[in-house]
């Protein structure tokens, strides 16, 4: 039916214009009886923050939801295995998620699976495009002629080098409409918008002002600096600390604020690490280790035996659900590991997220969230080539609204970019 593109430099407005796009389009469009907008993103935390978003959009009977691609996917294999195997494909494995996506693309090209999708999801919403590869676009290129798709995407704010010249970028091409925003809206500050303008030409970011960059080459000075930071500036406001991984120079100075008060008389404060899903999910999916099928009392048995009662209440309704309307006592390793990530996901789709206070995660957790204050902890070793040591500083401090301080652990990074032009 047709692609709707928003592209722009981060905090422009993309997820913005989504929503404000997609509440015209409804309005125009109705949905039918039994119909749902389905939005779709590529990792856990963006699903979670689109999901918040739309219920925050007063659409009509909450008629939307929200999922990774990966999960969609997953769904589409999984209910219609059996014509797979008619087109003479394997199913997937769990966790194979390239096979998962190729399969479901496969499927998608079939009119009677598109159709079928379309019929349930006229609207597609897609955020954080950018970082899709060719298997998981097909999904949405097979998808396209069925529905109408609002997509938003910034290619410098992908992270993976193997996405580079990125796929979602040549994809997008073929968009009907494509607008791209240019008037920052996440903030005004003159130092942060330059900062983050250089990063993005690859000049030198400037030092000045609300925006700083300082050398910081123990854990002792890092603390110090932090510290004070947070003592001075955070009170009242929503703080990040953002490294490029949670590496050990990260957490000692982070331990290090927690446990010691600086000469200024700032600290003790506690920062918690944010967790991603995906880590929670496959360290209790190690602990479970589902390898073969399972009758509805064994799995009752195991999950209890696990000790999160959330998930057994949910996998115990998914199997007496299954039981009731279908008669089934037996279930695939692989459906089970699909019910419980739905579990671990919906957790995190209702859970509250305090506005406020301090936190500390890597980049990637926090692409698509915004804070008033951010400090990134940047350590001697960061990987990647000189473009993506751009993005990652340009995907952290772009986080900020209205201060950011770069604590740099070597004096030869600060020679090198993304602190200096790149040659």
């Amino acid at each position: 039916m047709s692609i709707h593109a928003f592209t722009g430099a981060a905090g422009c407005g993309k997820t913005h214009q989504l929503m404000a796009r997609l509440k015209e389009h409804l309005h125009e469009h109705p949905l039918s009886d039994g119909q749902k907008v389905l939005a779709l993103t590529f990792m856990h935390g963006s699903r979670r923050r689109l999901d918040e978003r739309l219920a925050s959009a007063a659409i009509p009977g909450r008629a939307y939801e929200s999922a990774t691609i990966d999960s969609f996917a997953w769904r589409i294999a999984h209910r219609w295995q059996s014509l797979l195997g008619a087109l003479g494909i394997r199913a997937p494995a769990v966790g194979d998620y390239a096979g998962i996506c190729a399969a479901a693309a496969v499927l998608l090209g079939q009119d009677g699976v598109a159709g079928w999708v379309a019929r349930s999801f006229p609207v597609i919403l897609l955020d954080e495009a950018q970082d899709l590869n060719q298997d998981r676009l097909a999904i949405l290129g097979a998808l396209a002629p069925h529905v109408c798709m609002f997509v938003a995407a910034d290619e410098f704010q992908c992270l993976d080098e193997a996405l580079r010249p990125s796929p979602a970028a040549a994809w997008l091409a073929q968009a009907d409409q494509k607008i791209e925003l240019k008037l920052p809206r996440r903030t005004t500050v003159p130092a942060l918008l330059a900062a983050a303008a250089a990063l993005r030409a690859g000049a030198a970011p400037l030092s000045a002002g609300v925006f700083a960059i300082k050398s910081a080459f123990n854990t002792a000075l890092a603390g110090t600096f932090l510290a004070n930071e947070l003592g001075w500036y955070a009170r009242h406001k929503s703080v990040a600390v953002i490294t490029p991984s949670g590496g050990q120079f990260a957490t000692a100075v982070v331990d290090w604020v927690a446990e010691r008060t600086t000469k200024q008389n700032n600290g003790p404060y506690t920062i918690p690490w944010e967790r991603s899903e995906d880590k929670m999910q496959t360290e209790y999916l190690e602990q479970l280790k589902l390898d073969r099928d399972l009758s509805a009392i064994e799995a009752k048995a195991m999950i209890g035996n696990a000790g999160d009662g959330r998930i057994l209440s949910d996998v115990a309704d998914y199997l007496d659900r299954q039981r009731r309307a279908k008669g089934r006592h037996l279930f695939a390793a692989q459906e089970m590991e699909f019910v419980i990530r739905q579990s671990f996901a919906n957790r995190r789709r209702y859970a509250f997220d305090n506005a406020r206070g301090f936190r500390a995660m890597t980049v990637h957790g926090a692409k698509n969230r915004e804070f008033d204050n951010v400090i990134v902890l940047w350590p001697a070793a960061v990987k990647g080539d000189a473009e993506h040591k751009r993005r990652l500083l340009y995907n952290a401090t772009t986080r900020a609204k209205s201060r950011c301080l770069v604590l740099v652990q070597s004096k030869d990074s600060l020679a090198k970019p993304p602190f200096v032009a790149v040659q």
